[in-house]
């Protein structure tokens, strides 16, 4: 896949393009991806893309409460407490990727000592499956 990807603009429903981020992008790769791999029955993959998307997903979020100018009190399903999500750069996302992929391995490695070398062997691979995101064009 070429770089491409990260700045080809987005069919919307109502015929119009839109650009978006690189996170933005990203992101769409990371759900095609783990929608492959939940057709082929890959559980430790689904499992690694699953929680990195979360990883991104609660990077992007906004801080709420007396931390955010912005954020006033509405009632429940009000879309006026709609606010855009923080944008992350490539060395953002990055730096996510690598904190998963090294919670992921310290994890292994206690799991090992432990003697469940089973457990210890799926986050391994699940790291590996999060490492070809280090790889260009996607964070380098």
């Amino acid at each position: 896949m070429g770089a491409e990807w990260f700045s080809a603009p987005l069919e919307s429903d109502d015929g119009f393009s839109m650009m978006t981020d690189e996170s933005q992008s990203f992101l769409a790769r990371l759900k095609a991806d783990l929608r492959a791999a939940m057709r082929e029955r890959k559980s430790v993959e689904v499992t690694a893309l699953r929680e990195l998307i979360a990883a991104i997903d609660n990077a992007q979020a906004v801080p709420v409460g007396d931390r955010h100018d912005s954020y006033v009190f509405h009632a429940f399903g009000d879309s006026a407490v709609e606010v855009p999500r923080k944008v992350l750069g490539k060395d953002e996302l990055r730096r996510l990727v690598e904190a998963e992929i090294q919670s992921r391995n310290n994890t292994a490695k206690t799991y090992r000592s432990l003697g469940r070398d089973d457990k210890a062997q799926d986050l391994s691979d699940g790291a590996q499956t999060l490492n070809r995101y280090l790889d260009p064009p996607d964070l380098s």
